[in-house]
């Protein structure tokens, strides 16, 4: 993201958080060919993130399916903060000059505050407020898999972000980590790069070391999935 760009979204972050108020979280992400953090937010005590905290989970799925490519933003999906808290976010894609994602501009609401409207606000983020195309089309399947994960709290760390993902998709693999053939290992891998974790800085590192690898072999697998995929 150059400065200007930098400039004109941090004012935003700023203002925005003094007109909505300290129930609105505002953070603009910036990402890169190697990871993505928070350079500017807002009422960041609704989530606890902060300065260089990562994308959310189900962010990094948008990001790395190039939802980008096709819409501006994603409205109104469910996500749960650090502290348990029910919240309702929206992003919008930041592209440079040339058409390249720079970054994101999100807004997450806290509805915990008002007990009278809570009910009804949690029950539409589970109806209507999941993710849509400007057709109108969810963009979350409707199973059990994909609610779990917009369940999940913000990640407050890069290390965070990337431990919780590798984690549970590994752990729920059905053979042990010592007992992975490389074809099993290529499997994991591609369900990883599909979650956005290599979005990540330090991702290979630490997905080497739980897969029994080394980082030349992990960029071996990206570079078959990568292959694979263009």
């Amino acid at each position: 993201m150059d400065l200007e760009l930098k400039r004109h979204y941090s004012q935003m972050v700023d203002f925005l958080g003094h007109i909505l108020g300290p129930d609105y979280e505002i953070a603009l992400h910036e990402l890169n060919d190697e990871s993505n953090q928070i350079i500017a937010i807002a009422n960041g005590e609704l989530t606890g993130r902060h300065l260089g905290s990562p994308l959310s989970n189900k962010m990094l799925e948008f990001v790395a399916g190039n939802m980008y490519t096709t819409q501006n933003y994603v409205l109104r999906f469910a996500s749960t903060a650090a502290n348990g808290k029910e919240m309702c976010s929206n992003s919008m894609f930041i592209r440079d000059a040339s058409g390249e994602l720079v970054g994101l501009l999100c807004i997450n609401f806290d509805s915990s505050r008002y007990e009278d409207l809570a009910k009804h606000v949690l029950d539409l983020c589970g109806t209507m407020m999941l993710p849509r195309t400007e057709s109108g089309t969810s963009l979350i399947a409707e199973d059990a898999e994909a609610a779990e994960e917009v369940a999940k709290p913000f990640p407050t760390s890069i290390a965070g972000a990337t431990a919780s993902i590798v984690s549970a998709v590994v752990s729920s693999y059905p053979v042990d980590v010592n007992r992975l053939t490389q074809d099993e290992k290529m499997e994991i891998m591609d369900i990883l790069n599909r979650k956005g974790v290599f979005l990540l800085k330090g991702s290979v590192s630490y997905v080497a070391h739980e897969l029994h690898s080394s980082e030349a072999s992990i960029y071996r697998y990206l570079g078959k999935l990568n292959s694979k995929n263009s």
